[in-house]
């Protein structure tokens, strides 16, 4: 691909095949321990594929995987791709406290940052759960030290959304100040906006679609953000016993995965979100402000859904 050609931005999500989000009654933390792990090995296998197309990323990770694999992030450092923080316990922003989201946020930033040896300025809310009644969200990360999001869904999503945030990367104002955003991409569909590029989308929609949706954004003047599971190319893993339209999404595709993957890869160019906003003017991203939903938010969570601190060093 010619280093002429509009760069996209390519993400990973460095979590393991059991961090599923808001299904009661299914593995807990407690049980993630004795789970077999596979994200070591699946994400060396994306870094094997990435370096086989001379491509670097974004790799959002989650800090109890960290902990428990911290050789797996200086391999991610050393194949020259970026670091950024994918929370500490892969929770819904919903369900954290204003208090329990800054001691979350502060915790993965410092131990990637230790681990990378670099600072970590990125992150990614797990399942994209920022929507107007999250805003407040925006505080914390400016107040941790966080210089970038990549959490809005502009349109629907299955643990957020934001339906009027910018399509574009963006500005974000918030009370302590601003931030950059990258937005998921969406596509417009019967009067509303889906994700296409990434997770169960990415398995589920052919080959030709996304390769349609990718030039309609560059021709709109928008890169395509791509996000990816280190689980989406391990057909092998194990299954859990999800209703039904959840255990759909997600499993559906899994054995064509890496070959759409290698497709996109081929046919497009490709940056982290860090390299990718260094080379934009942040003056000509446009200005979205926030603070009218953050004042708006909700009162705290159930404490009985307020994850734990952090794990101790």
């Amino acid at each position: 691909m010619s280093d002429a050609a509009p760069a996209n931005i390519l993400t990973v999500d460095v979590e393991d095949w059991f961090h599923i989000l808001e299904i009661e009654g299914g593995y807990t933390r407690a049980d993630w321990p004795r789970l077999e792990s596979r994200v070591a090995a699946n994400t060396d296998r994306l870094l094997a594929i990435l370096a086989e197309h001379d491509v670097r990323a974004t790799f959002f990770v989650v800090g109890w995987v960290a902990r428990r694999h911290p050789d797996l992030v200086r391999r991610i450092v050393a194949a020259g791709h970026e670091i950024a923080s994918h929370s500490w316990w892969h929770e819904i922003v919903g369900r954290h406290s204003r208090q329990s989201a800054r001691e979350d946020l502060a915790a993965a930033r410092a131990l990637l940052e230790d681990l990378a040896g670099s600072p970590v300025t990125g992150f990614r809310a797990p399942g994209n759960s920022v929507g107007p009644a999250q805003a407040w969200v925006f505080d914390v990360l400016v107040e941790t030290g966080h210089r970038y999001d990549a959490s809005i869904s502009p349109g629907f999503a299955s643990h957020g959304g934001f339906p009027h945030a910018p399509l574009a990367p963006h500005r974000i104002r918030c009370a302590a100040g601003e931030i950059d955003e990258i937005p998921m991409s969406t596509v417009g569909l019967a009067g509303r906006r889906f994700p296409y590029a990434g997770g169960g989308w990415l398995r589920l929609f052919p080959y030709p679609l996304l390769r349609a949706a990718a030039r309609s954004e560059a021709r709109a003047g928008r890169p395509t953000c791509l996000y990816l599971h280190p689980r989406e190319i391990d057909p092998g893993q194990p299954r859990m016993a999800l209703p039904a339209l959840r255990r759909f999404k997600y499993y559906v595709g899994l054995s064509g995965a890496e070959a759409k993957l290698r497709a996109l890869l081929r046919d497009f160019r490709w940056l982290g979100a860090r390299d990718w906003l260094a080379g934009q003017p942040a003056a000509e991203r446009p200005l979205f402000d926030v603070r009218e939903q953050a004042r708006a938010a909700p009162p705290d969570p159930d404490p009985a859904l307020v994850p734990p601190a952090p794990e101790p060093a």
